[in-house]
């Protein structure tokens, strides 16, 4: 825990990370690169790149690009610009150049680090659209293109002038204030729009704070690091390391398994969809498995759920020594073992994968907030183990749901959740008509998300306002819940429900291939032009949909979906129809599949 927290991430270097000197902070330089780096190592390195900007004539509240991945280059610039007041604009290297143009150029700055050369070339392609661009620095020990530097040129310069540099970067750091702004981040495109979200270094600084003290984090801790460094919820854990000694590893999401059992972390922190498929993970090893060791686990499986879920009777008490014995011991060391936090935040997390992964003794801490919000407003409680709400609002936070026409909601009614506190955005930059719908004259925010606060505080989120589908008849159903039960389904990884103005909900489903082929052989899945048409098939995905969209799953008549198509191909980053924390951009997915969901309405279903 930190004695005197710091208020500016210039007291954070010196104050929380310098007296960790040589133990290591980062044991690989990206994910695929072992390559120990310390504390003080990280250290000496900030500095000389920070003098080297300054050189160059960065200075307090410059705007600073920074595409690129997860990497220790990333946390070094990161950090460097943060300790002389500049304020870093980040984002993934596998942006398009459209965005990242905008980016730079709403943002107006003035020099941009790029990931690699093929970057840095995308980035001199748009010189001409970006005129207050004057320099762009690649990641890299040298580089040949014309006119861009290389990282390492700038660092050997800084470390060279340290010795007469010390009074200009000490008076540098100590101008840095903590209402000073930190960063701007562009949100990750769920809606059309990005805009870009101004957090000041006491805006993050606080979260860091209170997470350090409400989840005992300390220099025994090990983080697996996985998600887009660029993301709130990434750097927030990157910090939670930084300020207490803890170790730091980077991932990807093709090793995870791999490195939960190399590295054994004490503290993963991952989206929904990763907590899913580390779940549906061991659903598909049940339904591979046969014999003892299939039944076993498969009961394993619907005992957690229930014991999980909080509604298990005596006989699933009994069988708990037993099944921790055969079953969930092996699933949490496959896990790597000494899991002491799993945080699921980013996202609203299925309540089957809460319910079972509770149940099987993973320590699962699930978390709510915004980039807006630095990110973090609630969290579940070390002492928390019951699943589906997100734990009591942080200290010094509140969140009041509130009704469409404003009016507080009472105890466990739904409405829009309105977040106020010390981690709430300044604004967003440039953007004073979006800042206004979103921050009232009282500092609350508009959170866009619908929930509401149980009997003993606690939060439980249930859609997002702007998701909700208005059938044809004037229901409101919210999309998220009903895709949720519909993915409990083990042969369905992905659902998205569509059907705004129709008669009924549709859904395109993508299924689980590896369960799907142990119920339907290949042989009748009649792949077409995207699509597993086979009746086996639409028959299978119909049957799993009326046995889960029922009353006794607390579904209504109106969230019956009427008709599915199945996608042979998985919704992802990669293809523009998930965030790269994971969350589906429905606007693109009604782009990229509008006729395909024109077609399943007009055809009336299967």
């Amino acid at each position: 825990m930190l004695s005197s927290p710091p208020t500016t991430f210039p007291e954070l270097l010196e104050r929380c990370a310098r007296p960790h000197g040589d133990a290591v902070f980062l044991p690989r330089r990206r994910a695929a690169e072992p390559e120990p780096i310390t504390f003080a190592g990280l250290l000496l390195d900030i500095d000389a790149l920070a003098l080297a900007l300054l050189q160059l004539g960065v200075q307090r509240g410059d705007r600073i690009g920074l595409i690129a991945e997860n990497r220790c280059e990333w946390l070094l610039i990161d950090l460097a610009l943060a300790s002389i007041g500049a304020i870093d604009v980040p984002r993934g290297s596998d942006t398009s150049p459209r965005e990242v143009q905008f980016i730079l150029q709403h943002s107006g700055c003035r020099m941009v680090f790029a990931d690699d050369e093929k970057v840095a070339r995308e980035l001199l392609a748009l010189r001409s659209e970006l005129p207050t661009i004057e320099r762009i620095v690649v990641m890299q020990d040298r580089c040949e293109l014309p006119g861009v530097l290389a990282l390492g040129d700038l660092l050997r310069a800084g470390h060279a002038a340290r010795k007469d540099g010390g009074p200009q970067l000490a008076a540098a750091r100590a101008a840095v204030r903590p209402d000073d702004l930190l960063t701007i981040v562009y949100t990750s495109g769920t809606t059309a729009d990005p805009k870009g979200v101004m957090l000041s270094h006491a805006n993050v600084l606080c979260n860091v704070r209170v997470v350090i003290e409400l989840l005992r984090i300390d220099h025994r801790d090990i983080f697996l690091s996985v998600l887009p460094a660029w993301h709130m919820y990434e750097r927030i854990m990157d910090y939670l390391a930084l300020a207490t000694g803890a170790q730091l590893v980077y991932t990807d999401r093709r090793r995870i398994k791999e490195d939960l059992l190399k590295v054994q972390p004490t503290v993963f922190a991952a989206v929904p969809r990763i907590w899913e498929m580390l779940h549906d993970g061991v659903v598909g090893q049940s339904l591979k498995l046969t014999g003892v060791r299939g039944k076993l686990l498969r009961l394993g499986l619907a005992t957690a759920r229930r014991l999980g879920g909080r509604n298990g009777h005596l006989g699933h008490q009994l069988l708990r020594p037993l099944l921790e014995r055969l079953v969930y011991r092996k699933v949490r060391a496959g896990l790597g073992g000494r899991l002491r936090l799993c945080v699921s935040g980013g996202g609203s997390l299925p309540r089957h994968v809460d319910e079972t992964l509770l149940g099987m003794g993973l320590p699962l801490k699930n978390g709510y907030g915004l980039t807006e919000t630095s990110p973090v407003a609630s969290l579940r409680l070390l002492d928390q183990f019951a699943p589906g709400h997100i734990g009591p609002p942080l200290p010094h936070t509140e969140i009041r749901p509130r009704t469409a026409d404003g009016k507080p909601c009472a105890v466990g009614q739904t409405g829009v959740l309105w977040i106020k506190g010390p981690q709430v955005m300044r604004g967003y930059y440039e953007n004073p008509r979006k800042t206004a719908e979103v921050l009232d004259s009282d500092g609350w925010f508009n959170s866009g998300d619908l929930g509401h606060v149980d009997a003993d505080g606690n939060v439980w989120i249930t859609g997002r306002a702007k998701d909700t589908i208005v059938l044809a008849g004037g229901e409101n159903v919210e999309p998220e819940p009903v895709e949720t039960v519909i993915k409990t389904s083990p042969y369905i990884d992905q659902a998205v429900c569509v059907g705004q103005d129709q008669k009924a909900l549709g859904a395109l489903l993508v299924p689980n291939l590896d369960a799907l082929e142990q119920k339907v052989p290949r042989a009748q899945w009649d792949l077409r032009d995207g699509e597993l048409h086979g009746k086996a098939v639409l028959a299978l995905m119909r049957s799993e949909l009326d046995r889960l969209l029922t009353r006794q799953n607390g579904l209504r008549p109106c969230d019956r979906v009427a008709a599915v198509r199945v996608l042979a191909e998985p919704l992802t980053p990669e293809n523009g129809m998930l965030t790269q924390t994971l969350k589906v951009r429905r606007h693109v997915v009604a782009q990229q599949h509008g006729q395909r969901i024109a077609a399943l309405f007009g055809s009336g279903g299967d």
